[in-house]
């Protein structure tokens, strides 16, 4: 799932371009927005169910008419959200606002403060054609779910990544030297044997917080095929982050 970081001042026309650019996404996929309401609480309907039982204890409340379903749940986490979106099969997400995190964004007006900043006062087109420049996120829900379509069994887990210590620029770096790394192994096969699925993905924790850490899923056509693969996944995982990793202090020394 592609995110796409929007943020601006008030009034500098943020919303006026995620409208034009919803239809150009939706051609190529599922797009959904996240808008970060600030200080501007969205008041729930007072009296009505799917507000009384948000305030008895439930964690989500919804209710579904003959147009639409509407979704309230007690989080304010962002990476929740994108969990359940990535879950639900979205290709693009749009977060509007949230100026002060760090992913990768487009920059609508002046923001003087702002960093990672890929598009300054882009038209829509721009930032199409500027995708692979927005990092995706991606659940474990979403690593799968082309596994199992295969009717295979699948497994999936995550390695702990040592990057907490590097500068953000030097993680920035070892995300441009692990990604194409991993890209060679994730498909059909992927060096186990033809029969064999693996989806690996990294988890990057300077845009969306947290430690860095590798995702992955590997899928087979039974179970003793599917643990006599994990572990050379898992080998060849180990080596190319080692290789990421030192690359980049190796480099920094010098």
């Amino acid at each position: 799932m592609k995110v796409i970081h929007v943020c601006g001042t008030s009034g500098s026309g943020k919303t006026t371009l995620i409208r034009s650019l919803i239809p150009l996404l939706a051609d190529k996929g599922v797009v959904a927005v996240i808008k970060h309401l600030g200080h501007h609480v969205f008041a729930l309907p007072e009296g009505k169910d799917t507000t009384l039982y948000l305030e008895s204890g439930a964690k989500i409340s919804a209710g579904i008419d003959p147009e639409k379903t509407v979704l309230v749940t007690d989080t304010v986490s962002l990476r929740t959200v994108l969990d359940m979106l990535s879950f639900s099969g979205t290709s693009f997400t749009i977060v509007e606002g949230f100026k002060s995190l760090p992913m990768p964004k487009v920059v609508v007006g002046s923001l003087n403060d702002a960093h990672n900043v890929v598009l300054e006062n882009p038209r829509p087109r721009d930032i199409l054609d500027s995708l692979g420049r927005f990092p995706d996120y991606v659940s474990y829900y979403e690593l799968t779910r082309d596994i199992w379509a295969d009717g295979l069994i699948a497994v999936s887990g995550s390695l702990p990544v040592d990057s907490s210590l590097l500068h953000p620029r030097e993680r920035r770096e070892f995300y441009d030297r692990f990604f194409p790394m991993i890209h060679d192994m994730t498909g059909k096969g992927a060096g186990v044997s033809d029969a064999s699925r693996v989806r690996v993905h990294l988890y990057q924790g300077l845009f969306f917080g947290g430690e860095d850490r590798v995702i992955y899923a590997v899928g087979s056509p039974t179970v003793e095929a599917v643990n006599s693969a994990v572990p050379r996944i898992l080998e060849r995982i180990e080596y190319m982050l080692k290789l990421a990793l030192h690359t980049g202090r190796r480099d920094s020394c010098t």
